[in-house]
């Protein structure tokens, strides 16, 4: 009712005879604006600015009227007329904001994929309530890219348009990879009525294994509490899912109580439900159920027939006896399959002081580089033999240059083993193979420089230099994320460098993850030398650092002819102002 008033009173104002005082010109202005009349709000304007040509009020209006009308570039030439007006004493920030908006939602109109996309990104990277109305709109589109990259960035707003959009989704989705992010936001979100969804979704014997899987996350990360009925229906449930769900719920809860409806798991027909429930067994660290030793409970799993399943029967009994665990991962080590040695070095090395000893046996004679990274990671985590087993990482690093690497845990979630790449091109992301790739390598860096390791600063310089890409915020993000400040000092070193390309990415590494201001006039001092897809990581990594100071700067790239630059310098115009 209120908002009818208000509508009213608008259109009456509207209708009301020509201004007399700057006040009333102002306010005609906003009135057309308040009932979406862009073009009427724009003439008034114009008109009131040739009576009041000196009027600030009426040149903000004047501005605000040309961003809705999408005239961004029009609003921009018109704040820097008279930018003196707009500074004096100090910068307009609530006028800095309405460009920034302009130009995203300008950008979010395009016709332009990639544009959209850009401004999509740069305005939910604000975290503005503004941006809600731009998700909504991309959670509707015709487009399935924009659908998922619109599910995945509301997860983290959580408004109810944006709820409702999801719990939409989740029924009337049909691309597959729009549904997983839809599943996986709902467990973000945590939005308890679709639970049932969830469980019908986990049940369904259709249910493709990646869809089955993100609804059991999403369905787990739901749970506070299970009372013990619940989950004798689940355990006992003739569909494999739901007794997969039941093992994921026990281990999440930590509920030992629960363990006897665990056991006999171990046991059933499908090997996804025996090695869940052996995930619960090693995970929970289980030395006995009742009077049963664990070890006699897993010993029939050892022999099984899915490798998967049998490596990580091997690993839950290193954990409750290790003369027999040490014996059985020995073996698989030993296998003439090589994924399956860098399975069992991947479970090896999650094993802590129980594999410790085996690990520095067998880093020595295993031929695999991937595998032996494995096992140096895992005895650099138990800060044993740390100087040879980074020798280890940094030798392979170079050793491996010319080879896409990834993480693999295709067979069992908990075990991540190094290994050549097998990801596929998609399409949300360009040159994905080489993006994980870069986040696997860069993880790598992150260990060298955490442990100190006097080479880990060549190592980054040398990384560095590749000339095929340049640093996103994505894989940037991985570097140095277990670390402190003091972690930074390899990247830091390299700011002064006299490689020029060195230097920005040196920059860009600090900004993405330190935030660091020492890197913004670096960053600065090399955006007109580099291509446009640097400038686009550069205006992302000033985005990041938030530095008040980069407010004139983007200022300036706001009048840039390439409108994608303009939409990040847009968002990170926005980032700057709300730090």
């Amino acid at each position: 009712m209120k908002f009818l008033i208000c509508l009213l009173g608008a259109a009456s104002l509207c209708a009301a005879e020509a201004p007399v005082s700057e006040q009333a010109a102002v306010k005609r202005v906003y009135g057309h604006l308040l009932i979406r009349d862009k073009i009427s709000a724009l003439l008034e304007a114009k008109q009131a600015l040739e009576l009041f040509p000196e009027s600030k009020s009426l040149q903000t209006s004047y501005i605000r009227a040309l961003c809705e009308n999408g005239n961004e570039i029009e609003a921009w030439q018109q704040w820097d007329k008279n930018v003196k007006m707009f500074q004096d004493p100090q910068p307009d920030r609530h006028l800095l904001e309405i460009l920034a908006w302009g130009v995203l939602n300008k950008g979010d109109a395009s016709t332009q994929l990639s544009i959209r996309l850009t401004s999509l990104l740069g305005a939910a990277f604000t975290h503005d309530a503004k941006a809600v109305p731009l998700l909504v709109a991309q959670l509707r589109s015709s487009n399935a890219m924009l659908r998922s990259i619109a599910v995945k960035l509301s997860a983290s707003y959580g408004d109810a348009p944006l709820r409702d959009e999801i719990a939409r989704l989740l029924k009337e989705e049909k691309v597959w990879y729009v549904r997983l992010d839809v599943i996986q936001a709902i467990g973000h979100l945590r939005i308890d009525e679709l639970r049932p969804d969830l469980k019908e979704i986990v049940g369904n014997p259709k249910t493709l294994a990646e869809e089955k899987a993100a609804a059991i996350v999403s369905l787990v990360s739901m749970y506070d509490s299970i009372d013990r009925q619940e989950l004798v229906r689940l355990s006992r449930s003739d569909r494999a899912g739901l007794r997969q769900l039941a093992c994921e719920v026990v281990c999440h809860l930590n509920q030992e109580e629960h363990l006897d409806l665990i056991a006999p798991l171990l046991r059933d027909a499908s090997p996804d439900v025996r090695l869940s429930a052996l995930n619960v067994f090693g995970l929970m660290r289980i030395k006995q159920v009742g009077n049963v030793p664990a070890i006699d409970l897993i010993a029939g799993n050892l022999e099984d027939s899915s490798p998967a399943v049998a490596i990580t029967a091997a690993w839950c009994a290193l954990l409750a006896d290790p003369k027999v665990g040490e014996k059985k991962i020995e073996q698989w080590l030993e296998h003439e399959n090589i994924d399956y040695v860098r399975q069992a070095s991947a479970a090896l090395s999650v094993s802590g002081k129980y594999g410790q000893k085996l690990a520095a046996k067998k880093i020595k004679s295993l031929k695999d580089p991937y595998a032996r990274v494995n096992l140096a990671l895992g005895l650099i985590g138990q800060r044993a033999q740390v100087k040879q087993c980074c020798q280890v990482l940094y030798d392979t690093f170079f050793a491996e240059d010319k080879v896409l690497w990834m993480w693999d845990s295709s067979f069992n979630p908990l075990f991540r083993s190094l290994a050549p790449s097998r990801v596929s091109h998609i399409e949300q992301i360009p040159h994905y193979p080489m993006v994980v790739d870069q986040m696997t390598r860069l993880e790598i860096l992150s260990v060298l420089s955490i442990v100190r390791f006097p080479k880990a600063q060549d190592a980054v310089k040398g990384f560095l230099q590749n000339q095929t890409w340049g640093v996103t915020g994505a894989a940037a993000a991985t570097l140095l994320q277990e670390g402190d400040e003091d972690d930074l000092t390899a990247v830091r070193g390299l700011l002064n460098d006299a490689d020029e390309k060195i230097r920005v990415q040196a920059a860009l590494i600090l900004a993405m993850v330190g935030n660091d201001p020492a890197a913004v006039k670096v960053l600065q001092d090399a955006y007109p030398h580099v291509d446009r897809e640097m400038k686009v990581h550069i205006l992302e990594a000033l985005a990041h650092v938030g530095d008040a100071q980069s407010i004139p700067f983007l200022m300036e790239i706001l009048k840039e002819p390439f409108q994608i630059l303009r939409v990040v310098a847009a968002s990170a115009l926005i980032q700057c102002l709300y730090h």
